[in-house]
């Protein structure tokens, strides 16, 4: 093991270590990554832990405790060689002494490498082109995802390179000082039980659509007595609308959509009796303020990842083709061109699935 044998071992016992953890993936994997954050801080408690994210990911890292700060790259950033000369100087600049890449790519391989970082951990994942396997070369240790293996199991196993042995896979979410103001003010006087929906997905190819969402609600809303909310950004307000002009109880319907930022959502999920949606970064959401989830699969791979609370459902349906997205390969089409996963899951499923989770 890297930490044992290396010669860097002295740079470990240092208490000012810079660490940079790269995880530019979208939502839920942001999430997923939230123990890694955690369990190094708690190794190096004193060290100064930067993590380099995507824009739509800020909002997640703005409030959590362990994050001392935050870089925000796109793709374009480190796009030809003048972009990886430039995130290579970022590097170079920042004067990491750790470098974790949870969004294994060739830029980051590279840039590392140019940037004089002297320890350069990185995944390998079990979907990999040759140059990024010949770039890889670059990394001072890699850790292999093994498929079938929880995705957060093999980034623990990473951190054994740098000292820290750990299991703890549990997630978190952080919310802003003002999100509970916000959220009382749009709950108003509701006090029954309120159930949350997510009306879209990021990948097209897991949407269930507004005419199945409607259904649901109206088959739940007519056996108990509860609110929904419906989840979603301002890009999913027409969604939103159709659901809404098809359920029966309007005045059940509490519609959020692009209303609330990642760091105010927390506050209306730890609020939720139970979230449903498909498998997206809203659930893990959920799940890491364990709030009971029913997860639609559809194409995921449940094992790299998947909810982990006891109180969870997952459907999915067993096609010789699921699944077809992974962690480290995610299709954004379906090729049967019919998305049989999600279309083939009924109403009655979804139902049955929430039933049991609200009578628990």
């Amino acid at each position: 093991m890297l930490f044992k044998k290396s010669p860097f071992v002295p740079l470990f016992q240092r208490v000012n270590l810079k660490i940079l953890v790269i995880q530019t993936a979208k939502i839920g994997d942001l999430i997923c990554s939230t123990p890694v954050f955690r369990e190094i801080k708690g190794k190096y408690p004193e060290a100064q832990l930067t993590v380099m994210a995507n824009p739509a990911a800020q909002e997640l890292l703005k409030f959590n405790s362990y994050v001392n700060e935050i870089i925000i790259i796109k793709p374009a950033d480190y796009a030809g060689f003048t972009g990886k000369l430039k995130l290579a100087n970022l590097m170079c600049k920042g004067k990491y002494d750790i470098i974790v890449c949870l969004n294994p790519n060739v830029p980051f391989a590279i840039a590392a490498l140019w940037g004089l970082v002297p320890v350069r951990l990185s995944i390998m994942p079990d979907f990999s082109g040759l140059t990024f396997k010949l770039a890889s070369v670059f990394f001072t240790a890699i850790e292999r995802h093994v498929r079938g293996r929880l995705v957060m199991d093999t980034y623990m196993q990473m951190l054994r390179r740098i000292g820290i042995e750990s299991s703890n896979l549990s997630k978190e979410v952080y919310k802003s000082a003002d999100a509970d103001k916000k959220i009382e003010q749009l709950l108003g006087t509701v006090k029954n039980p309120i159930i949350g929906i997510a009306v879209s997905s990021g990948n097209k190819l897991k949407e269930i659509g507004a005419e199945k969402i409607a259904e649901t609600i109206n088959e739940l809303l007519y056996d108990f007595d509860i609110y929904f909310a419906l989840i979603g950004s301002t890009q999913d307000k027409n969604t939103a609308n159709k659901v809404i002009d098809s359920v029966t109880k309007k005045d059940r319907i509490l519609d959020t959509t692009g209303l609330l930022n990642l760091s105010e959502l927390p506050a209306l999920i730890e609020r939720l009796s139970l979230f449903i949606g498909v498998d997206t970064g809203i659930a893990y959401m959920a799940d890491a303020l364990s709030v009971p989830v029913m997860d639609i699969a559809g194409p995921s791979d449940i094992s790299d990842q998947r909810p982990l609370a006891k109180d969870c459902i997952i459907i999915q349906k067993n096609f010789p083709c699921v699944p077809c997205s992974h962690a480290f390969s995610a299709p954004y089409s379906c090729k049967r061109g019919d998305r049989i996963c999600i279309t083939s899951v009924s109403v009655a499923e979804i139902v049955e699935a929430a039933k049991k989770l609200i009578l628990r």
